[in-house]
């Protein structure tokens, strides 16, 4: 046993991979993009990462740390509002193509978890992670341990409807957190500032390719016009 773990967080945007030792120490890491549209792809990009990793040190399990609805039995994402996952089932097509033992969980509560373990919340036994990037992931810890509730999505404050009638999200609801303070609802916000004030949003509009409808690419220092 090399006592060693590959983490994977899933994202909308990207896919981040490491090596982490029993102390939670990061010895290596890789990265994709993330095919968000194609679930195959999807599969494909996350088992790359990690042979990429395990090529370089033997590892003896992959935690997968998924941006969406995971199941209680940490197997499956029931959904993912910026993810094409719908009951995936994550831990067999990943144990079938690795051969090593496979644990999936929400992003945020692995977030949760680790920082409990090894980060800001380790002298204490409650705690709060609120996760910002395509979307916002919260996770929670009570008395020592990881409240995930019932069906496993208990902490999915992302999806609290903050704007009654607002924005529709992508789990379908509409006002959700996640689309007024996400990394991706400030991508609309600046286009809805675009939109009506060119002149105040110069700026921005040149990080859009130009218009207030331009796309863009993010990538580890923001967003830049695609190309």
């Amino acid at each position: 046993m090399s006592g060693l773990t590959v983490g994977v967080d899933v994202g909308g945007t990207k896919i981040a991979a490491g090596v982490v030792d029993e102390a939670g120490k990061l010895i290596a890491s890789t990265r994709r993009e993330t095919p968000a549209t194609d679930t195959h792809l999807v599969l494909e990009a996350i088992a790359d990462a990690v042979r990429e990793l395990n090529s370089h040190h033997q590892v003896d399990a992959v935690g997968i740390g998924a941006a969406g609805f995971v199941d209680a039995g940490r197997a499956k994402v029931l959904f993912a509002p910026n993810l094409a996952w719908r009951d995936e089932d994550l831990k067999a097509e990943l144990t079938s193509q690795l051969g090593v033992p496979v644990v999936v969980e929400n992003d945020a509560n692995a977030v949760a978890w680790a920082e409990s373990r090894f980060g800001a919340g380790r002298d204490h036994d409650d705690l709060v992670a609120i996760t910002i990037g395509t979307g916002i992931g919260g996770g929670l810890i009570s008395s020592g341990r990881l409240l995930r509730g019932g069906y496993g999505v208990a902490a999915e404050i992302g999806h609290i409807t903050m704007v009654p009638y607002g924005r529709r999200c992508g789990c379908g609801l509409q006002g959700c957190w996640e689309q007024y303070g996400s990394g991706r609802a400030l991508v609309t916000e600046a286009r809805e500032i675009a939109r009506h004030s060119p002149a105040f949003a110069s700026g921005l509009l040149a990080m859009a390719g130009g218009g207030p409808g331009g796309h863009h690419r993010r990538d580890g220092d923001g967003l830049r016009p695609a190309g």
